[in-house]
């Protein structure tokens, strides 16, 4: 990423484990498509990324064939800058519609909503396509005096058959 000429501006990213990043429990695998990506930011300006954006994060589920799945998500209430002094923090919320799920298909048209905060029950693809993909969205909150920089956090996903 480069940085910044304006200081009106914020570059931000919101990371997750590297994209093509696999960790398998029991037979699942769960593979990071994208991170959510916010890009730059006006400082003072909340900023939305839709699940249905290209910003989104994305995953996708490979397991047991036509399983029940929960999907929980442990969320990050700040992003760090990891470029100015410590304690350099912006807040990002997620809604009642922040993620999506679809069952087979990656493709988040026509995708099941859902509040990450809360989490939800999916269903894993027919033998064909056992797999099951996520989306999320966020916003971000800069105060007006935030610092330039690039801001990142965390988000864990859990599946777990049910």
């Amino acid at each position: 990423m480069s940085r910044l000429r304006h200081s009106g501006l914020l570059l931000l990213a919101l990371l997750v484990p590297r994209p093509g990043v696999s960790q398998g429990v029991g037979g699942t695998t769960v593979t990071t498509l994208s991170a959510l990506n916010f890009g730059s930011v006006p400082k003072g300006v909340a900023t939305t990324v839709l699940p249905t954006a290209a910003g989104a994060g994305a995953w996708q589920i490979q397991g047991s064939k036509n399983a029940d799945v929960s999907v929980t998500f442990v969320l990050p209430a700040v992003l760090t800058n990891i470029q100015a002094l410590p304690g350099s923090t912006m807040p990002i919320s997620f809604g009642a519609t922040s993620a999506r799920w679809n069952r087979a298909t990656n493709n988040v048209a026509g995708a099941t909503a859902f509040n990450p905060i809360a989490g939800t029950t999916g269903k894993l693809g027919p033998p064909a396509n056992p797999f099951l993909y996520l989306w999320i969205g966020g916003t971000v909150t800069p105060a007006a005096a935030t610092k330039p920089g690039v801001y990142t956090g965390t988000i864990i996903v859990t599946i777990a058959y049910l």
